[in-house]
């Protein structure tokens, strides 16, 4: 009770940490640190995306910092070379990347499996710019959207990816077209 004969409510508890999504989490962060090099950062992140999303297409775009433009960096599952990353994330999608935030779709059923189709577009960011765009096009039939885990793991490619992919350090901006390094 409190000083006003009331009986009191138990305080609010933040919600308690999942330690299967900690220790997801986790791996991750140690997969990407301990790339050696580019190649090896790529072929973490296919591993991470894969087994951590269930994700059987995606791909890595570079965003060219003088024109906005994307180009195709790396892709696994889907032939992206005639690939319009700017159609598939439209005027609203596009910003949304660019300024750091994560776009994600579901989109209409797919005839052929009667599932949702998911997609997510998730900026790789360095200096509070974004330098690439990791695009998961299709999920595992079995997966068919995303839940708050896996918004926290694309918080974490986007905050830690751009070092071990495209050896950047997160707290140094890219050096500008014309500038010698």
């Amino acid at each position: 009770m409190n000083s006003n004969g009331n009986h009191a409510s138990a305080p609010k508890l933040a919600p308690a940490a999942d330690p299967m999504n900690d220790l997801r989490l986790s791996a991750a962060r140690k997969r990407l640190a301990e790339s050696r090099d580019g190649e090896d950062a790529i072929e973490g992140l296919r591993e991470i995306v894969g087994n951590l999303l269930g994700c059987e297409e995606i791909g890595l775009f570079k965003v060219d910092a003088r024109t906005k433009n994307f180009s195709v960096c790396w892709s696994f599952g889907a032939d992206l070379d005639n690939y319009d990353l700017s159609h598939a994330l439209g005027a609203a999608g596009r910003q949304h990347v660019m300024q750091g935030d994560c776009h994600v779709q579901l989109g209409n059923r797919d005839r052929s499996s009667g599932m949702a189709k998911a997609q997510a577009f998730v900026p790789i960011r360095i200096a509070n710019q974004t330098i690439g765009i990791l695009a998961i096009l299709r999920l595992l039939p079995q997966k068919i959207a995303f839940d708050a885990q896996d918004m926290e793991l694309f918080k974490l490619l986007s905050e830690e990816a751009a070092k071990p992919l495209f050896g950047l350090d997160s707290q140094v901006a890219p050096p500008r077209p014309g500038m010698k390094l």
